[in-house]
């Protein structure tokens, strides 16, 4: 081959390789974030905040209230929804005091700051943790545990367990067996297991009350492409049914009003279009929408949480070590031409606005200044402040001291995020 065509073939592949180079992402706040920005400049007191937008709480609230009508009654999720202000604010707008507890600490606030309320535990705990329950709550609070709450049994050895808690406060526990549907994360495997435990509740004295069942259907919201997923939920379905068939054979143990508990915030939508053996259902993250909750399912829900973090640093977007490098791999990548600084960071969040930010993976992440790259796009300057999505609400307000209320573009108030629930 021709020296000039070798040459016109590298060219040509040299032209056609930096035609593949990242596009420029970088774009000033969209309308929604510019408008935020603004306002923190004048009043967000310079330091990272988790803002709630209550507008759009409000609406996601609605809706769900919309989605379940009266045939389906709502537990909130207290670990999703983990601080005192914000659970009695959803509590009044959606007209409940069910709630899902997971933490010993969580039951003992909710008794004091709900005394009124009907806890339900999301998972099992140790004896032990049950124990510092009864220990710890204060006498008068006006919370009546045998009626109020009810503790989640995951095994016949806990189910033995519970029975000997019992018998040594004197007083009775109310029980709800958890069962595996089909996500294979524990609970009672079949309704011959769980016969099997009801009938050595029935053959040994105790002071134990059935209440019901709760199983957990999350998986249902993640089916592969080769799942049908209207089939699985009926599959899942079935095997609940089946365990209620299972238990209601013991007619002396079994309430007459039983308590079926599942779904969460991924699936309680298929138990409103689908027929569901549920009595309740349990929704807690879908209300606040982090960004684990992009789902299909949850279309109709939008995101009403965000961090907000000053810019403390623009500079450019220089690495240390690679300094003669810069210069092509600003002109490869242009999302690198700016390196921003965060007040804070290294939250489970991903940046959001403005629209071309990301985590330095060359770089790597810290606690006290992030560090976000963008192009020149982003328009940020120092003092501007930078938003996240987080992932996911669950122990995220605990790393601030308040969540701050957003609505209808001005402050209105905050919570304390303190306030474990």
């Amino acid at each position: 081959m021709k020296r000039r065509s070798l040459l016109s073939i590298g060219a040509f592949g040299l032209l056609a390789g930096w035609a593949l180079r990242p596009s420029d992402l970088g774009q000033p706040h969209a309308p929604y974030f510019a408008a935020l920005n603004q306002l923190l400049r004048r009043e967000g007191r310079g330091i990272p905040l988790l803002v709630i937008d209550l507008a759009r709480l409000d609406q996601n609230a609605e809706r769900l209230a919309e989605q379940l009508g009266s045939q389906l009654p709502l537990r909130l999720v207290a670990k999703s929804l983990a601080t005192t202000g914000l659970l009695e604010y959803l509590a009044k707008k959606l007209g409940t005091q069910r709630f899902m507890v997971f933490h010993q600490p969580q039951i003992n606030q909710l008794a004091l700051n709900f005394p009124r309320s009907d806890l339900l535990l999301g998972k099992p705990l140790p004896s032990a943790a049950a124990l510092s329950f009864y220990q710890q709550l204060p006498q008068g609070s006006g919370f009546v545990p045998a009626e109020q709450l009810t503790w989640l049994i995951d095994s016949q050895t806990r189910l033995q367990e519970y029975a000997a808690l019992a018998n040594a406060l004197d007083q009775p526990l109310q029980i709800a067996f958890e069962i595996d549907i089909g996500l294979a994360r524990g609970g009672f495997a079949t309704a011959a297991e769980l016969a099997a435990a009801l009938t050595w509740l029935r053959n040994t004295p105790n002071r134990l009350r059935v209440r019901g069942l709760m199983g957990y259907d999350a998986h249902l919201a993640h089916t592969p492409a080769w799942v049908d997923q209207d089939n699985a939920f009926a599959q899942s379905a079935a095997r609940y049914q089946a365990f209620i068939a299972s238990a209601a054979a013991f007619s002396e143990l079994w309430p007459a009003q039983p308590l079926l508990n599942g779904a969460g915030s991924l699936t309680y939508t298929l138990h409103t279009r689908l027929a569901t053996p549920l009595n309740e259902v349990a929704v807690g993250s879908a209300l606040l929408k982090p960004s684990d909750f992009d789902s299909p399912l949850l279309d109709g829900l939008q995101a009403a949480l965000w961090i907000a973090s000053p810019v403390l640093k623009a500079l450019p977007g220089q690495l240390p070590f690679l300094a003669s490098a810069q210069p092509l791999m600003q002109r490869w990548d242009r999302n690198r031409q700016q390196a921003y600084y965060l007040y804070g960071g290294q939250w489970p969040a991903t940046p959001v606005s403005p629209a071309g930010l990301s985590y330095d993976r060359l770089y790597g992440r810290s606690a006290n200044q992030e560090r976000l790259i963008g192009s020149h796009n982003t328009g940020l300057q120092v003092d501007d402040w930078v938003f996240l999505h987080p992932h996911r609400s669950e122990g995220l307000f605990e790393l601030f001291n308040q969540l701050v209320l957003l609505r209808n573009g001005r402050l209105v108030g905050s919570w304390a995020a303190h306030g474990r629930a």
